[in-house]
């Protein structure tokens, strides 16, 4: 079996297995909002809007839409990555096919490898890509609306191409950036599942919030308010744009601009920390692999 031919078929075993939470579900929501925007146009169930009612240009209102879908979706994203390494991890021993891939020239850290990168790539692309299409019906719901009710422009397709294209960077980046800054999180109940099983998902927050409460008895007021342990979980959890980032995206009347709010999303990152979280997500998935490798038969 080459090395190809054996990525392909982990790979395309996580994709059967996974389906549905990460193809047919986000379809399926897309569908249906998809159906309700269009049967609310086509049956003019739409709100009664004043003539002189002051709304944002249709543009902005694609962008911020489809702003606001893209984090929706990651949203999902995130809930499904957390169900997936929760599963994955501990699936061969639960469906009785340990001792297939037992037989098989694949090694253990090879399949624990597939699972993560099923998990941390695979999966956030197509959710990703169902976003991407997401942000095209609302182009086209709101083309309609224009139709319907007064106060809605259409949009010029010239500069809905321009901003499509500004907003997808930005959700390419920003998918990217933090699925890496939360790898080591995923890695961590991947690896409590190969040991655990379900209990992972429990566990997975049990276990840190213990290890603060244990610093906090031990060592009550000689530490920052909460212990370091919380204060560093505090910190490291937190990514993204801040308030007022946020806040200048929505208000702003201009077209968006993808660079700009990478730009301030790249100073707020901690590389440092975020290199040594791929590290740590490197050695949580090696000690998964060698716990399969001795301890699981």
């Amino acid at each position: 079996m080459s090395q190809l031919t054996s990525w392909r078929g982990l790979l395309r075993r996580e994709y059967i297995e996974h389906r549905l939470s990460f193809i047919w579900v986000p379809l399926g929501i897309l569908t249906l909002l998809a159906l309700a925007g269009f049967s609310a146009l086509m049956l003019n169930r739409l709100p009664r809007f004043e003539d002189d009612l002051v709304l944002p240009y249709s543009l902005k209102m694609f962008e911020l839409g489809y702003l606001m879908l893209l984090a929706l979706w990651l949203a999902y994203l995130a809930v499904a990555m957390f169900f997936f390494f929760g599963e994955a991890f501990h699936a061969d021993r639960r469906n009785n096919a340990m001792l297939f891939w037992k037989s098989m020239p694949v090694s253990d850290l090879k399949v624990v490898v597939s699972k993560f990168v099923a998990g941390a790539v695979l999966f956030p692309l197509i959710v990703l890509a169902v976003g991407v299409l997401s942000g095209l019906v609302l182009f086209l719901l709101i083309n309609l609306a224009a139709f319907v009710v007064p106060v809605v422009q259409p949009i010029e397709f010239g500069a809905a191409v321009g901003s499509f294209y500004e907003v997808t960077l930005f959700g390419v980046v920003y998918y990217a950036l933090g699925i890496a800054w939360y790898a080591p999180f995923f890695a961590w109940v991947g690896a409590l599942a190969t040991v655990f099983g379900r209990w992972s998902l429990p566990l997975a927050f049990v276990v840190p919030a213990l290890a603060a409460v244990i610093e906090n008895v031990a060592f009550f007021g000689q530490g920052p308010q909460g212990g370091h342990i919380w204060t560093y979980l505090s910190s490291r959890w937190a990514f993204g744009l801040d308030d007022d980032a946020l806040l200048q995206m929505a208000s702003y009347a201009g077209l968006f601009r993808a660079q700009t709010y990478l730009d301030q999303l790249f100073a707020r990152i901690d590389w440092v920390q975020l290199w040594i979280g791929l590290g740590v997500s490197a050695v949580l998935i090696w000690i998964a692999s060698e716990y399969r490798r001795r301890r699981i038969v």
